[in-house]
């Protein structure tokens, strides 16, 4: 299984921390962004990973080089896109292969990645939470909600009625890549992640969910989310698994 980390975009909403540095490289107690991520999943045996990288990619590619001399880049020339965009960009390392896509500036336990890959019976799968009470997370998260057996009918930030939060992460195959080149010829690079699974949901090709309710994660769009972030990891949580 291959891995694909989303981290090409200016990240405006972080400013003044994200001013002269690019967001991946903004640290929360003491590592930078991107590296839970790639821990995450390095942790549940997924080392074939390509990041991908576009605002300042220079800047990013030699700072995670030195923590991760083997890992792959993917360029998204189009990184003032949406982040659908970033996802195709890497459609050349993964070739037909289903693969796992993070996002960069989420902090993510090992224990979601492991949990998707035991727990999908198809190669379209998103982590949701359930049971979030983060005020942050609820109220500007990306929400779902399902069907009976649990495929997801409506995904968007905007749902009035809503069953969980889309956690950013993924497990997706050459389908996926297929569509959103489809709508990239309908819209150009102002396509997000939402408007393609939601668009094959809207064509019978649904995503299926993944319940991680519990298990830590953590969206980094703000300011006040790094600083609730690094408050919590200094405080004594243990992101990987458990409360110490």
């Amino acid at each position: 299984m291959k891995g694909i980390i989303i981290a090409a975009g200016y990240g405006s909403r972080l400013k003044p921390l994200t001013a002269n540095t690019p967001k991946s490289l903004v640290e929360i107690d003491g590592k930078p962004i991107i590296t839970y991520p790639i821990d995450a999943l390095v942790a549940a045996g997924i080392s074939d990973i390509s990041v991908v990288v576009g605002y300042r990619a220079d800047v990013v590619i030699n700072n995670i080089e030195k923590l991760y001399p083997s890992i792959n880049f993917s360029y998204n020339k189009d990184y003032d896109g949406d982040n659908a965009i970033s996802v195709f960009a890497a459609r050349s390392f993964v070739g037909d292969d289903p693969f796992v896509l993070a996002m960069g500036d989420h902090l993510i336990s090992s224990s979601l990645v492991t949990t998707l890959l035991s727990d999908s019976t198809i190669n379209r799968t998103l982590c949701v939470d359930s049971e979030s009470k983060n005020e942050s997370q609820v109220n500007d998260g990306t929400r779902v909600m399902t069907d009976s057996k649990g495929r997801i009918i409506e995904i968007g930030k905007d749902l009035k009625n809503w069953q969980s939060i889309d956690t950013g992460l993924f497990m997706m195959d050459s389908e996926v890549l297929d569509n959103i080149k489809y709508l990239i010829t309908r819209q150009g690079k102002k396509v997000t992640i939402s408007e393609v699974v939601q668009h094959m949901a809207d064509n019978g090709r649904h995503f299926q969910t993944c319940d991680v309710s519990g298990q830590f994660w953590a969206d980094v769009d703000t300011e006040e989310d790094h600083d609730s972030v690094t408050a919590l990891l200094k405080g004594g949580y243990d992101y990987g698994l458990r409360r110490l």
